[in-house]
């Protein structure tokens, strides 16, 4: 009798365990939320570098870096730079300068070095967080909440999950990461049958490799809320890997570039500066060098870097840096994207004819950030990314300008003639995307600020957890174009009077912006900066331009 009650007592313990394991399961997996995966954008997942020593050289996906410390940057700038460039000041010619920039900008990005085949050379971690948000640790939270704050989605932060990866690594490792993170975490953790992804900036790439990759999880998956997904890269990538760049043309870095993209005087202060100590030849010489050594350390060798190559730069940029043997690896990877980003409008219309939700959301008339600098200076974007690429071939006017009055839509892919995909300032035409029904355009709001503004993340928010809106006439009192200040009820001034913050009739926070400051008319280094570029053209004329 003893042994049988001791025997029963175990079978329901036994019981016990597994009801609350299964309970925890069940609860994680609450009734009517789908579980949702967030993929983030650039620089999103904390990824930690330390050399074979154990010694810490950054966190490359802030760019903190051990050789950006104060002393460091200081010691290294004495150590490589100091001596080499008061030579080179001294004769005017470059005395090896461009040869010490290529070696302190590789000491400076050394955390980010890749091998030839696209492995890290140093050890690399990315935090993983592989529990619900809800279950994480105060300070796993607050990493995530500073990444990506989607205050919208409270609500479900017990089947709320936040799947990272090297934004500088291998765009196979990301997206061979997300499958095996949607199994073996959320899965497995929740018993649901299906999710909802929301892919974030970079994270579009992630997705396109994702889906190329596991057309078997198809079936897995309820809705994509893409958040200004970068699904063809971004214009200021593809100029730099193709070199059409504008900062090599010296005149114009002085005249045009600076004073553009400096603030207050540190234009010309800088200008100044560097027509003293360099010559036009020595200068162009050593930004090319630095410009190559950063290409080399960040981009060229990274797999997931190249899915930020716009596919009209691909090939160009493709054959211009990985056209030796040597990185056949990488450029094997690069190839199976640029497939997969091709058959991107036919894998998203197939999900779609399956029943799984897809929503966008982009944004336009910001121009492209530091747009001085590149070829694409004078396209639209939202700072980083063209609406062509978020919104999957959306045609926009040129940044600062509208379409025209003799503009006629082609209505690439509305045949519909009663819907007006037309944007109400006539800057862009929603029809020429390839889901011009479930596309919603917010105007004026930069890549950075569709993150940080409460607005726009929950209208996100709502998207992911409505399954009522099916598209941009199901959702009541959302039009497909937002002017985020049409909605300002009352603006309120900070007690420092550098911000300014706009709330909505409700009461509710909709975004801060800082002050906006009046430029002085003159200055003393405008006005030095002045008879300078006065100078130089003289001496240019004369011949003594070197």
């Amino acid at each position: 009798m003893k042994k049988f009650f001791k025997k029963s007592l175990s079978v329901f313990l036994a019981l016990c365990i597994v009801f609350s394991v299964s309970a925890v399961s069940f609860a994680a997996h609450e009734k009517g939320k789908t579980p949702v995966i967030l993929i983030p954008g650039f620089g999103q997942s904390e990824t930690t570098v330390c050399d074979n020593d154990g010694n810490y050289l950054g966190d490359i996906s802030t760019f903190s870096l051990a050789g950006l410390e104060t002393k460091t940057l200081v010691k290294n700038v004495i150590k490589d730079l100091l001596v080499p460039l008061g030579a080179s000041a001294i004769t005017r010619s470059d005395k090896e300068l461009s040869a010490a920039v290529k070696k302190f900008m590789h000491e400076l990005f050394k955390p980010f070095e890749l091998n030839d085949d696209g492995s890290a050379v140093y050890n690399k971690k990315v935090r993983r967080f592989e529990k619900p948000y809800s279950e994480l640790s105060e300070e796993e939270q607050k990493i995530i909440y500073s990444n990506v704050s989607l205050d919208g989605l409270s609500e479900y932060d017990s089947v709320r999950y936040y799947y990272t990866y090297d934004s500088f690594g291998s765009v196979k490792d990301a997206a061979d990461g997300l499958h095996d993170y949607l199994h073996n975490i959320v899965l497995a953790q929740t018993k649901a049958e299906k999710v909802n992804l929301v892919p974030i900036s970079q994270g579009g790439a992630v997705l396109i490799q994702y889906l190329a990759s596991y057309p078997e999880d198809y079936k897995y998956i309820k809705k994509i809320v893409n958040m200004i997904p970068a699904f063809d890269g971004s214009q200021i990538v593809g100029d730099i890997l193709t070199d059409n760049v504008r900062i090599y043309d010296v005149e114009r870095l002085h005249r045009e570039i600076l004073p553009a993209i400096l603030d207050g005087d540190l234009a010309y202060e800088l200008s100044i500066a560097l027509r003293l100590a360099l010559s036009s030849e020595t200068l162009e010489k050593v930004l090319r060098t630095a410009l190559e050594e950063a290409k080399d350390m960040l981009a060229k060798k990274s797999s997931m870097m190249w899915a930020l190559c716009p596919s009209g730069s691909y090939e160009e940029a493709r054959d211009l840096l990985l056209s030796d043997e040597k990185y056949s690896a990488v450029r094997a990877e690069t190839e199976a994207f640029s497939e997969a980003r091709k058959a991107l409008p036919e894998t998203l219309q197939k999900l779609k004819g399956s029943g799984v939700y897809i929503h966008i959301i982009a944004s336009y008339d910001m121009g492209y950030f530091m747009a001085p600098l590149f070829g694409c200076y004078k396209e639209d974007a939202d700072n980083l990314l063209s609406p062509s690429s978020s919104a999957l071939g959306t045609v926009s006017a040129a940044f600062g300008e509208t379409l025209g009055d003799s503009y006629v839509s082609p209505r690439t892919y509305c045949k519909n003639e009663t819907h007006n995909h037309i944007s109400p300032d006539n800057k862009l035409d929603a029809s020429t995307g390839f889901f011009p029904e479930n596309t919603w355009y917010f105007k004026s709001v930069s890549h950075m600020g569709m993150n940080g503004r409460e607005d726009v993340k929950n209208f996100a928010a709502e998207l992911v957890m409505d399954d009522d809106v099916f598209d941009i006439y199901s959702f009541p009192g959302h039009t497909q174009f937002t002017d985020p200040r049409d909605n300002i009820a009352e603006s309120v001034l900070s007690s420092n009077g550098k911000r300014i913050y706009h709330y909505d009739k409700d009461g509710n926070y909709l975004f801060g912006e800082s002050v906006p400051t009046e430029e002085k008319g003159f200055s003393f280094w405008k006005v030095l900066y002045t008879a300078f570029n006065v100078a130089f053209s003289v001496l240019s004329k004369l011949g003594f331009s070197k």
